[in-house]
């Protein structure tokens, strides 16, 4: 929250972005992605960025999983982003939700 008061256009979640690839897997970034999914999966009921940081963070130490790995799926998911093989697929939020749940 310090560095998203310090640095102009710096908000909370890619403040969360930075840390969380510079310097602590401890971190996940709240965005559109993660929030949907966490909220689908009732992991969160919240739509405040910093409550939801919190709740995914108690998830991730409730299942024994650092909150970066959480995150990297929750993303790779919503955003169908698969940069590392150059793949763009449409997203699978919902579907992935009602995998889960059902």
């Amino acid at each position: 929250m310090l560095l998203s008061e310090e640095i102009f256009g710096f908000g909370f979640a890619l403040a969360c972005d930075f840390l969380k690839e510079n310097v602590s897997p401890e971190f996940i970034k709240p965005d559109t992605h993660i929030n949907d999914i966490a909220q689908g999966l009732g992991i969160t009921e919240s739509k405040n960025n910093y409550r939801i940081f919190k709740d995914v963070e108690s998830y991730c130490s409730r299942i024994g999983v650092l909150p970066y790995e959480v995150d990297k799926i929750f993303w790779l998911i919503g955003s169908g982003n698969f940069y590392l093989s150059n793949t763009r697929i449409s997203s699978s939020k919902q579907q992935f939700i009602a995998s889960i749940k059902g």
